[in-house]
């Protein structure tokens, strides 16, 4: 029954990403620097309510736990805390751009390969065994990734770089364990913020008073960013990472109905080509893991 709580939390967090880009169109005048600057800011007030407020004793049992570490062991946990928030600010600020600056269906394709590459990354990285069939359909998606460079590839390189900043964040995460996510959670977008505020002249510059704005970016910290984030942490300590992967196509999915339906973006016939040898390899990408797990969600 437990294991079933964690399948809910990831696939409610995709659920809630994959209407993400129909707010952030809504405040599209606005850089993608400035919109990711008070997302963070707004999420880290939020957390840090939270924390202060609810878990203060949790937050110090963590902190006793990180100091009881070896010094190795401490490193690698500081070590991998702070790199999910150099991820993760890489990925928004990168997301956040392509969605309002370049296309809505270059952002959901990064997010069809992004569980490929979380998997491929889970094999070298955590030694997640993969069978050969997976392996098929590894080199269907890489042919898929070079029929998209053919058509454009500047769209291909947002993508990757953006499936790749993820699959890393959730690998990260997935060896990172021991801790409470929610303080993690704090401190990454602590860290995010204080990256951020390095290169505030580059990525935000001048702030312009718009109340409407700062209301959409606080709902977007809420319910676009810390309780997302917080349902698939959880997630995280139950379901592998290769079974996130599959679950994650929910985002795309929603992504890709909403850039051809709302707002009327077309794709080539090589897209189409490509968008056809994807969704091969994903369903032969998946039988198996979807197979392993059918019996552990009907426990």
């Amino acid at each position: 029954m437990d294991i079933k709580k964690h399948y809910a939390s990831a696939v409610a967090a995709f659920l809630v990403w994959g209407f993400f880009p129909l707010v952030l169109r809504s405040i599209n005048t606005h850089p993608a620097g400035e919109i990711l600057y008070f997302r963070i800011l707004f999420s880290l007030l939020l957390l840090v309510a939270i924390l202060l407020g609810f878990m203060r004793d949790r937050t110090k049992e963590n902190l006793a736990r990180l100091k009881s570490l070896a010094p190795q062991a401490r490193r690698t946990v500081v070590a991998l805390t702070l790199s999910g928030g150099a991820l993760l600010t890489i990925n928004w600020l990168v997301f956040i751009y392509v969605v309002n600056e370049v296309n809505i269906k270059t952002a959901s394709f990064s997010y069809l390969i992004c569980p490929v590459v979380t998997a491929v990354l889970g094999y070298v990285l955590l030694k997640e065994k993969m069978v050969f069939v997976q392996w098929l359909a590894i080199v269907l998606c890489a042919i898929s990734c070079v029929l998209m460079g053919i058509n454009n590839i500047s769209e291909l390189g947002y993508s990757l770089l953006i499936a790749f900043s993820y699959a890393l964040y959730l690998i990260s995460q997935r060896k990172n364990q021991g801790f409470n996510r929610m303080i993690v959670l704090g401190i990454q977008v602590f860290f995010a913020f204080f990256i951020m505020n390095i290169f505030f002249g580059q990525l935000v510059g001048e702030i312009v008073i718009d109340i409407r704005f700062y209301v959409i970016t606080l709902c977007v910290a809420i319910v676009f960013t810390v309780l997302p984030l917080f349902l698939n942490l959880y997630a995280l300590n139950k379901i592998n990472a290769a079974t996130i992967g599959i679950l994650m196509y929910i985002n795309p999915l929603i992504n890709f109905i909403i850039a051809f339906l709302v707002f009327n973006e077309g794709a080539s016939a090589i897209q189409i080509v490509g968008y056809g040898i994807i969704a091969i390899a994903l369903v032969l990408f998946n039988y198996p893991v979807l197979k392993r797990n059918s019996a552990i969600v009907r426990i």
